[in-house]
């Protein structure tokens, strides 16, 4: 494997281990490194260092709970090992700027999101798509993928990557069905750090040949809507999805990946008809 493939298993360990301690041995082991050299390198590609990379994952986890949650602020200061609610309104006010008690109270009025501005009114963006919301139970997924880091309206290129290797599988024999999985929120996260995986479903017993990864998206209750427009406007409907929908529902989100599923062809679909489904996995 070259640098980028050793460096994503450790991004994809820490990911999934996050609450886990984990030492740089450990990390180093999973990415095929000396344990002298390993450091150095995931610096050199992911911009920061492992335990930097540990408290902005913890730190946006936190923000995301602030925002779309109703867990107390203790518990979600507890769950990013701050061992006080003033130890994590330090560290948080320090990160965004914000104390946790104004962030959660004034977020959903904020109109900067991703570099766009929308309506003030959210009943207007509810009203203007038409949002209808299903919670429907979604079988297990299996998927191969690449990951892309950067500014989610520049994760075309990752798609055409993936076509490239799926083509030489031969996965165009039947219609194939893209998603893509989004593990950060632009409003907590700088764009160029934002996390998002090309998927293509493959059968379970596939065997993923080198150049992509497998994974398994989990099966049960999400949330679904679908956005009918741009992929660059998916962020209104995210907007309302989570800003207006969510807390009336009653629900409670998952820490999980969104899902995009992308209904029709982006090469012979005018960009008004391109039809995108959201889901957003539930407790």
């Amino acid at each position: 494997m070259n640098a980028h493939d050793r460096i994503r298993c450790a991004l994809h360990y820490i990911e999934q281990h996050l609450d886990e301690p984990i030492s740089l041995a450990m990390l180093a082991e999973k990415s095929m490194y000396a344990p002298h050299h390993f450091h150095h390198v995931f610096r050199g590609l992911v911009g920061e260092g492992v335990a930097e990379y540990q408290r902005r994952l913890k730190m946006q986890r936190a923000a995301n709970a602030l925002l779309y949650s109703n867990r107390q602020i203790i518990d979600i200061a507890l769950q990013a090992e701050y061992g006080s609610q003033e130890a994590f309104t330090r560290a948080f006010k320090r990160w965004c700027g914000y104390t946790p008690k104004y962030y959660r109270k004034c977020s959903p009025e904020h109109e900067f999101i991703s570099g766009e501005t929308l309506m003030t009114t959210k009943h207007s963006l509810l009203k203007k798509h038409d949002l209808t919301v299903k919670v429907r139970n979604i079988p297990t997924i299996h998927v191969a993928c690449l990951r892309y880091v950067g500014d989610y309206q520049g994760c075309g290129e990752i798609h055409e990557e993936l076509c490239t290797w799926a083509g030489k599988q031969g996965l165009f024999e039947n219609p194939p069905e893209f998603l893509g999985l989004c593990y950060d929120d632009p409003k907590t996260t700088p764009a160029e750090k934002c996390r998002y995986d090309a998927c293509m479903v493959i059968p379970e017993s596939f065997t993923v040949a080198k150049g992509a990864d497998k994974k398994e998206i989990a099966g049960g209750r999400y949330a679904t809507v679908t956005h009918k427009g741009s992929y660059e406007t998916l962020y209104i409907t995210y907007a309302a999805l989570l800003g207006e929908w969510l807390p009336q529902s009653g629900e409670e989100l998952q820490e999980a990946p969104s899902i995009q599923v992308y209904l029709n062809d982006i090469e012979k679909t005018p960009v008004d008809e391109l039809l995108t489904e959201i889901r957003i996995a539930l407790q």
